[in-house]
């Protein structure tokens, strides 16, 4: 089965599974390209031709090379790896905690299958992990929430980067503001609902980006529409990086910031690096 094969069905099924949360269903079976452990390789820019080049390494639901991802541990990791940046995804709970997770449910990482956002925070905290890097070392982990993830950020010196998942009204962005202001951490927020950034641009003007697969025309008109609002893309799509990475000069041309999230070739850093890229989201590269 080829790529194009693969990722296909990986999209129907996350299309699938994400309508039958909405419906209500916990149990709906999450097949995508993360469902594999992948055990990413640990690699650094120092004594490469990268390390004299201004770039920003965002840790990918935190350090996720040594940890298990959106994790308190893998956040500490990457602050003790002096990582720039750490990013995570999160989740509003019932009643009203925002925790990290990436999945819509948590039978990927967990030992039981529901959609954080129809449970309490309590109820939440019973889960256990069953899957991630090194997780033996961590026993009894439990889901994270944004508090503990502001307070590693902040003691670490690193810049929070929160990537909100689905429609968000405009109250329920203008409560994540108040963590950055509450924790004094220089927050980047992201989402690949550009309704997201329009709201959370009415109540702040922290950075934005606009989160895309591949680039296109569109998507560089649509970030233009919103002040400090760049575009983040996939570093691993063939497509953002055909003819010298054309799609992303052309991001920087019209006056936009880029980033590139999840890269963890060193190779494939460079070249994108060289369109003027500064800030690379990875999931094992350090300094």
């Amino acid at each position: 089965m080829n790529n194009s094969i693969k990722n296909g069905i990986a999209a129907a099924a996350g299309i699938a599974a994400a309508a039958a949360v909405a419906k209500g269903i916990e149990r709906a079976v999450w097949l995508h390209n993360y469902c594999k452990l992948v055990d990413y390789p640990v690699n650094s820019i120092k004594g490469t031709e990268l390390e004299d080049m201004d770039i920003k390494l965002i840790a990918h639901r935190g350090f996720r090379a040594v940890a298990p991802e959106n994790t308190l541990p893998a956040y500490v990791k990457a602050g003790e790896a002096h990582f720039w940046g750490a990013e995570c995804d999160i989740y509003r709970t019932k009643d009203g905690v925002w925790v990290l997770h990436h999945d819509p449910v948590t039978y990927r990482l967990m030992n039981k299958s529901v959609n954080p956002e129809k449970h309490t925070y309590d109820e939440l905290l019973k889960l256990r992990y069953t899957k991630g890097h090194n997780l033996r070392a961590y026993p009894n982990l439990k889901i994270t929430n944004l508090d503990e993830f502001y307070e590693m950020c902040k003691k670490y010196g690193m810049q929070a980067i929160i990537e909100i998942k689905y429609d968000r009204s405009a109250d329920y962005v203008a409560e994540l503001v108040e963590y950055a202001k509450k924790y004094e951490v220089p927050t980047t927020y992201i989402a690949f609902d550009f309704i997201n950034l329009v709201n959370l641009r009415k109540v702040t003007d922290a950075p934005l980006f606009y989160l895309v697969y591949d680039i296109r025309e569109k998507d560089i008109e649509k970030a233009k529409t919103l002040e400090n609002c760049g575009i983040s893309f996939d570093g691993n799509d063939k497509k953002n990086l055909k003819d010298n990475c054309r799609m992303v000069r052309r991001c920087r041309e019209e006056g936009l910031d880029t980033a590139t999230w999840a890269i963890d070739d060193l190779d494939i850093v460079k070249q994108i690096a060289d369109t003027g890229t500064k800030y690379i989201t990875t999931n094992g590269i350090t300094y």
